[in-house]
């Protein structure tokens, strides 16, 4: 919305996403790019692709609001000839951190881009920035990153809290990485991380595995205690319509064992009919850590392999 406002654009607005008329609206309106999540292009790369003439004005697809898994942007891409432009933003930020560029040869596979117009860099424990390559936390800093926020205490008083380090950097709690060349690389959220017997591990490079299968449309990877290890990886899918969870299990099991360290593979994968998800479509990894800390006495999560 800031961008078209900025830019004397003119928006167009779907009261709700549907993906079998998608396509047809775009006809209609003729936009020059898409705004959209990663569950949705999922979702329209499932459906009849669209024709030439419907994308006759079309630039690229953006997406935002979520990890956009690697196998996502590439399937879409491939079914229906649009291009995907990969962003990172929070609302701290005033929405954009880093995109894409817009020239599609200079992007590269697995980034959300470079930033834009915000100071940006990767720390480590000790606060200080790590050099290309290593993971650290993501902290933010510009005009555009708020400074405080605001806070309802227990009487429902307004209150406030610095949102900025002594040095004027925002934490984003996302841990990521940055190239020789710049371009940020995301591998998830600190409050994420799983420690199976002191190696640690990220959940959505599990994540970005398990939907590298053409019959997973989604999956959320989170930890469930361990008794010797502490904790393990455990993986719940959605399969695409018209797949079965016969033999699929056995395949994940084989796909994670050619791509992952020994560490990263889950303990245990589990066909579920859905994820709980938020507004934009993204799965709320939080609400399936609370339903497998309920199910902890299950005896099928009290092996390790």
């Amino acid at each position: 919305m800031l961008a078209a406002l900025v830019s004397g654009a003119s928006l167009v607005l779907d009261p709700r996403f549907e993906a079998g008329a998608y396509w047809s609206r775009v006809m209609e309106w003729s936009p020059t790019w898409l705004n959209t999540v990663p569950a949705m292009l999922g979702a329209l790369a499932a459906q009849p692709a669209p024709h030439e003439a419907t994308l006759a004005r079309l630039r690229f697809a953006r997406s935002a609001s979520a990890p956009l898994p690697v196998s996502t942007s590439e399937t879409f891409t491939a079914h229906t000839g649009v291009a995907v432009l990969n962003t990172y933003g929070m609302t701290e930020a005033a929405g954009q951190i880093t995109a894409d560029p817009l020239d599609s040869s200079a992007r590269r596979a697995g980034s959300v881009g470079l930033p834009v117009g915000v100071g940006l860099t990767v720390i480590g424990p000790d606060r200080r920035p790590v050099p290309p390559g290593s993971q650290g936390e993501v902290v933010l800093r510009g005009w555009q990153v708020t400074g405080r926020y605001l806070e309802l205490t227990g009487h429902g008083a307004e209150a406030s809290r610095p949102a900025r380090d002594a040095h004027g950097w925002l934490p984003t709690g996302d841990l990521g990485f940055r190239d020789e060349d710049g371009y940020v690389y995301l591998v998830g959220r600190a409050d994420d991380v799983i420690n199976r017997g002191g190696e640690k591990l990220h959940p959505q490079e599990v994540e970005n595995v398990l939907l590298g299968h053409p019959a997973v449309s989604s999956a959320a990877v989170v930890a469930a205690p361990h008794e010797r290890l502490g904790q393990v990886p455990v993986a719940f899918v959605v399969l695409r319509a018209h797949r079965t969870a016969s033999g699929v299990v056995e395949e994940l099991d084989r796909l994670c064992a050619q791509r992952l360290p020994r560490h990263k593979r889950p303990a245990a994968v589990t066909v579920t009919s859905e994820l709980p998800t938020g507004p934009t479509g993204k799965v709320l990894r939080r609400a399936v850590r609370a339903d497998v800390m309920a199910l902890a006495s299950d005896a099928a999560l009290g092996g390790s392999r």
